[in-house]
């Protein structure tokens, strides 16, 4: 009796060793981020730079046309907060830190001759 209780054990002691090891091997749940150009102009650049202690990571998003959308992925956990910068065709940069928000995994960063504003969407 003792050695099917104490197989069932290792069993299960198995089980959560390997969870715990297949968790750490597989990447985690990207974030997004969704660049939206509302302006009347080319977006020659815009560059998002986030890390951890682990990890720097940046990513340029090139010729972004007036009016286009384009979604992003992020190896990145939600409340860490990520750069963005927006260099215009005039020569003009500006840049936000945005995606502050623990809740959410998915941002939408709006580039307006003004500025850019960050909405966490879900």
């Amino acid at each position: 009796m003792r050695s099917v209780i104490f197989s069932i054990i290792i069993f299960i002691f198995g089980i959560l060793v390997s969870s715990y090891w297949n968790a750490l091997q597989n990447p985690m749940k990207p974030l997004f981020v969704e660049l939206v150009n509302d302006t009347d102009s080319l977006v020659p650049s815009v560059i998002i730079e986030h890390g951890n202690g682990n990890l720097q990571e940046k990513i340029m998003i090139i010729q972004l046309k007036s009016k286009e959308t384009r979604v992003i992925a992020l190896n990145h956990k939600p409340g860490m907060g990520f750069n963005v910068a927006v260099n215009y065709a005039n020569g003009e940069k500006t840049e936000i830190c945005g995606g502050k928000s623990k809740d959410h995994w998915f941002f939408r960063e709006t580039i307006t001759k003004f500025g850019i504003y960050n909405t966490p969407i879900r």
